[in-house]
């Protein structure tokens, strides 16, 4: 693909999470997508053939992204080094702090979805399998109770947690009157204190 064409779509992409982040799927109009892409509608369909499409090319842009980022975290990472661990878990938040818009949609979507194909389900689905892959390679043998119960841990303590920190932190601690950076600081603080204690019991079986 041409650099041209990389730009616009990176545009469409752009403005298209902009405009669901901030009016839903539902409520979403391509005539104003395209609007804020500064290119024409009909330009639009041509890298994106429905609305649809878009916000599947947004979560697939989301998942590749989040994938290659653990796998750089994960490799040759010591989980018994705490300082690794705390880089670690910096530049998580890092980039889950820049893709607060996209998992706002995710979660918006999956909560109005009908059907098993929840788009927060099929988004998280390859993190899960490399994060189970990652602790069988270090000799940890895990039933399928154990699965079940890291896949609980990493979806409903960890996964959701962290969207609604990112989503809705800077509002809780003006509501609470805390500030924001010593909030973001503690939060970073509770979560690493109870993922330590979690994959401990994995890795240390």
């Amino acid at each position: 693909m041409k650099e041209k064409e990389c730009i616009t779509r990176f545009k469409i992409l752009e403005a298209a999470t902009e405009v669901f982040s901030e009016k839903g799927f539902d409520g979403a109009r391509v005539d104003e997508i395209a609007a804020r892409a500064d290119v024409n509608k009909a330009m639009l369909y041509y890298y994106f053939e429905s609305k649809s499409k878009l916000l599947e090319e947004i979560v697939k842009k989301y998942v590749d992204e989040s994938i290659e980022l653990k796998k750089s975290i994960l490799k040759d990472m010591d989980v018994q080094d705490q300082d690794q661990i705390d880089k670690a878990i910096g530049r998580m938040y890092d980039f889950l702090e820049d893709k607060k818009d996209i998992l706002r949609i995710i979660i918006i979507e999956s909560l109005k979805a009908q059907d098993k194909d929840l788009p927060i389900f099929n988004s998280l689905l390859a993190s899960f399998e490399l994060k189970i892959k990652n602790i069988k390679d270090r000799g940890v043998s895990l039933s399928k109770e154990d699965e079940m119960g890291l896949l609980i841990e990493s979806f409903f303590f960890n996964t959701v947690s962290w969207v609604f920190f990112l989503t809705l932190g800077n509002r809780w601690a003006e509501f609470y009157n805390f500030d924001k950076s010593e909030a973001k600081k503690k939060f970073k603080e509770i979560f690493l204190k109870h993922r330590c204690v979690f994959y401990g019991e994995f890795i240390n079986k």
